[in-house]
């Protein structure tokens, strides 16, 4: 409940907003009693500001749970000013969006975000919602007799093979929904539009002799046979262009047999795209490409992540700068791998919105037909792009979209053919059989021409090559991968993952003068071995590597919809004179922005701010050196520097002073987990479970200390005896956690008193013979568990999730760590003897934790290290978004 106070507030502002023709009302009450502060109908949205007098965090907090109690279609966070009359001098409030940026606003600002807001939010979540629910309700109409006559006519496969029968005929029926839907998306968006009729039938040829204008998709989904109406009016259409949006629908619409439920189905089509097209009024976003993937729902397959509005309006308005438009008569663009065509949307309005030859029309002709290109080896993505772009000004026939499908599979002379990465080949004779694409419009076959561009901006595919092709049959994935193999033969090609070849494609595409190279990458990109850092070096030599955005917002720590894993924008400029010497800036995001609003504010502020960021020399990143990714605090960032990769601690790598391994999956491989209580007549112990917080386990508690008993018994499997064996020959007592979650890990080392093998854990065993073992162990886990020694870990470790990074062994093997002598060792071990079984607390809880702030003192007296810039770091880190698993304070 408000104070009197605040609702004072409240009523002021619902009054102030009134006068700016808002329909605003104050203190509403809900069902079950919950109070709105402010309610706004926009459009039959229903936005909600939840204020509280200078608390930002509060005012979030009631924002978000009116979202999340379904009150609310957009809910907007205000902080009043501390004043005591409102009603007199109430101006000004901050304001965001949940999920947006907080900014100060007069209130006619603050009326134009609630507007902006409830469209671009509200009505694109809300309507990619219902169009979602719209195509079930129609996909369900579909029998299996429909189905399959639907699929016969179109090219719609569907690539899991992990799905069952009835889930493939389900997203079968969903493709196909789409596909009528998307072209009734489009009819709609057409209506009322000032076409003239064609003068050549661009389908059958000669000159047009049918009505005009087709007949309006409302008017179809009134009358009783609403497919023959759909049917006429797309042949209509048909008549004029816009063949990749309207062919396929009508060549399923007449194989459907003739009955109710074919009517029902193209009835529920038809509402469905009317219903979009009227609440995405105006707007330009991806929904087509946002609900094509949800049916797709194959990114774990084949690597296709779908790129967010934001992320791709935050891409475009980095690469592209002012003067790119100055020459757009002769400025081209292509996306390699271009998906649903959000890339190239957000390119063709990031160049329409600069360039006074668009008109102010962001899809013009020109720029729809002759700027942009993609390429997809999936046939249904094609089409959404070219549905998609042509949304963006519908009223214009595109005659030859640079929309293109090229071969993937085996083509007709049984030859692997790699899809557009073809193009990178295409100059070397490596085949007797010409590498062609399919042109969207025409369907017609084209021979691929590796042409340079000025930008080359992509979401390239990122998975193991078994996940990748992994909706082949076995001999298309044998074919495809000789094929890469055969395209990149004598080149440092990054196999794994498929990446890497996508960005010396990118280099090949570039012009080699003044091109620019945008790319979304996983960050693990950066560290990911020895093949991808000759990736990395060869795009070096061509390029200046201008800016890495990477999120560091626990809450979208990606910039693709349907991932889980980090990932960071990229911007490369072709080296020149200007550029050669030029240090890389490195933004990392405390908020990564959900709306392309947001987004263009974002790209506007780093294009004007030549000092926002954190800037790294080129030589570090020649070197590898990618440590600006790895933390928000700068302050963490150059301390980690200095200490490690400048040298100044004196450290060593783990693997020169020490055996790492075996990993705990080759525990996995050769034993099966046993209770504490039955072990076998060999008596073997491990380590299985990393559990640090929660519940026991097996049996045993949460490792929360230094010191750690066995978990279970470790029993042989019967056909892996001698591997068994084996692998506790080197077994130990010193063990890293492998992987940890950051925010919840209280020991980065730990210890048992006898030794064992793990499986969740990796072992440690000392190669210093100076050293007896026990010391050296116990004098490590006190190392490795320090600020210090947490921070080393960090920062070698990959950030596939800079919250859960993965530590492979070869990682282990470079954490820097101190070549003890015999003062420091007995001075640690002693430590580790009095505090071994004391818990520690997570990293974010370091203001309570005597014990990890013991292990510094100890660590720093026995080094001769700084106390006190050790305790800074240690509280550095315990903000982190990484390490609380919340969002940076803004």
């Amino acid at each position: 409940m408000a104070s009197e106070h605040e609702m004072k507030f409240n009523i002021a502002l619902a009054r102030l907003l009134r006068q700016k023709g808002l329909d605003a009302r104050s203190e509403v009450k809900q069902a079950g009693g919950r109070m709105l502060d402010v309610l706004v109908q926009v459009d039959g949205s229903r936005v909600v500001l939840e204020g509280e007098i200078g608390n930002r965090k509060g005012a979030l907090k009631d924002a978000r749970a009116r979202l999340e109690q379904g009150l609310a279609d957009v809910a907007i966070a205000v902080s009043y000013p501390e004043i005591p009359d409102p009603e007199r001098d109430l101006r000004e409030v901050e304001a965001a969006p949940v999920d947006g940026e907080w900014r100060w606003t007069d209130m006619a600002e603050l009326a134009s975000l609630v507007r902006a807001t409830a469209k671009e939010v509200g009505n694109i979540d809300r309507t990619a919602r219902k169009f979602r629910d719209a195509l079930e309700n129609a996909a369900d109409r579909l029998t299996d007799k429909m189905t399959e006559d639907a699929v016969r006519v179109s090219n719609i496969p569907v690539r899991r093979k992990d799905y069952s029968d009835a889930q493939k005929q389900k997203r079968r029926r969903l493709r196909v929904a789409l596909l009528v839907a998307s072209a009734a998306l489009f009819h709609a968006n057409l209506d009322g539009s000032k076409i003239r009729p064609p003068k050549i039938d661009a389908r059958r040829g000669g000159q047009y002799q049918g009505e005009w204008p087709p007949i309006r998709l409302k008017e179809c989904v009134a009358t009783d046979n609403c497919l023959d109406q759909l049917v006429g009016a797309w042949e209509t259409i048909l008549a004029l262009d816009y063949k990749p949006v309207f062919e396929s629908a009508v060549n399923v619409l007449n194989a459907l047999p003739p009955g109710p439920e074919a009517n029902g189905f193209a009835r529920a089509c038809a509402k469905a795209g009317l219903e979009a097209a009227g609440s995405l009024a105006g707007r330009r976003h991806d929904l087509l490409g946002r609900v094509f993937h949800w049916i797709l729902d194959t990114a774990a397959n084949t690597g296709a992540y779908y790129t967010s509005d934001s992320a791709a309006t935050l891409l475009a308005g980095l690469a592209i700068r002012e003067t790119d438009a100055d020459r757009l008569d002769d400025f081209t663009v292509v996306d390699p791998a271009c998906g649903t065509g959000t890339l190239l949307m957000a390119t063709a309005q990031r160049l329409g919105q600069l360039t006074s030859q668009a008109q102010g029309e962001v899809g013009g002709k020109h720029l729809i037909e002759k700027v942009l290109k993609g390429y997809d080896i999936e046939a249904a993505a094609i089409q959404m792009a070219a549905v998609a772009l042509g949304l963006l000004n519908p009223s214009v026939s595109f005659e030859r979209m640079g929309i293109h499908q090229p071969d993937y599979g085996i083509d007709r002379l049984g030859t692997g053919k790699a899809g557009s990465l073809e193009l990178y080949g295409e100059r070397a004779a490596v085949s007797l059989y010409t590498p062609v694409s399919k042109q969207v419009d025409t369907g017609q076959e084209e021979v691929l021409k590796a042409v340079r561009h000025d930008l080359v901006i992509m979401n390239p595919p990122y998975a193991r090559d078994q996940l990748r092709h992994g909706h082949l049959t076995s001999a298309q994935q044998t074919a495809v991968k000789e094929r890469e193999t055969e395209l990149f033969k004598g080149i440092p090609a990054a196999r794994e993952g498929g990446s890497g070849m996508f960005l010396l494609l990118a280099d090949r595409l570039c012009d080699e003068e003044n091109g620019t190279l945008a790319a979304v990458l996983p960050t693990a990109c950066f560290h990911s071995g020895k093949t991808v850092e000759r990736v990395w070096s060869q795009l070096l030599n061509g390029f200046h590597l201008e800016t890495v955005v990477t999120s560091h917002d626990p809450q979208r720590i990606y910039f693709s919809e349907n991932t889980d894993i980090n990932e960071s924008l990229v911007v490369l400029r072709r080296l020149n004179d200007d550029n050669s010497n030029l240090d890389t800036r490195f933004i990392n995001l405390p908020h990564n922005p959900n709306m392309a609003s947001d987004a263009l504010a974002v790209a506007k502020s780093i294009r004007s701010d030549d000092e926002k960021g954190f800037l790294w020399p080129r030589e570090r990143i020649e070197a590898g050196d990618w440590m600006p990714v790895k933390f928000l605090t700068p302050y963490l960032i150059e301390t980690a520097t200095k200490w490690f990769a400048d040298g100044k601690l004196q450290l060593l790598p783990l693997g020169k002073l020490a055996q790492v391994g075996p990993a705990g999956r080759r525990t996995q491989d050769a034993y099966t987990l046993g209770d504490l209580t039955e072990a076998d007549e060999h008596g073997r112990w491990g380590l299985w479970f990393n559990n640090q917080e929660g519940s026991t386990r097996n049996g045993a508690p949460p490792k929360q200390t230094l010191r750690a008993r066995p978990d279970c018994s470790l029993l042989r499997k019967a056909d892996k005896i001698d591997l068994a064996d084996r692998y506790w020959s080197q077994r130990g007592r010193l063990l890293l956690p492998a992987p940890f979650r950051i925010s919840t890990v209280r020991t980065f080392a730990t210890r048992t008193d006898e030794k064992v093998l793990g499986a969740r854990w990796v072992l440690v065993r000392s190669k210093d013979s100076r050293t007896e073992p026990e010391m050296w162990e116990k004098a490590m886990c006190i190392y490795l568990n320090s600020t210090i020694g947490i921070l080393a870990q960090i920062c070698v470790s990959k950030p596939k999730l800079l919250a859960r990074p993965e530590m492979p062994l070869d990682n282990m093997r470079r954490i820097p760590v101190p070549q003890f002598d015999d003062r420091q060792v007995s001075a640690l071990a002693d430590h580790y003897n009095r505090v071994a079984d004391r818990p520690l607390l997570r990293l974010r809880d370091q203001e309570d934790d005597l014990v990890r702030a013991s292990l510094d003192e100890t660590v720093c007296l026995a080094m001769d290290w700084d106390q006190e810039e050790v305790r800074k770091v240690r509280f550095a880190l315990a903000t982190e978004p990484s390490v609380t698993g919340q969002p940076a304070q803004k």
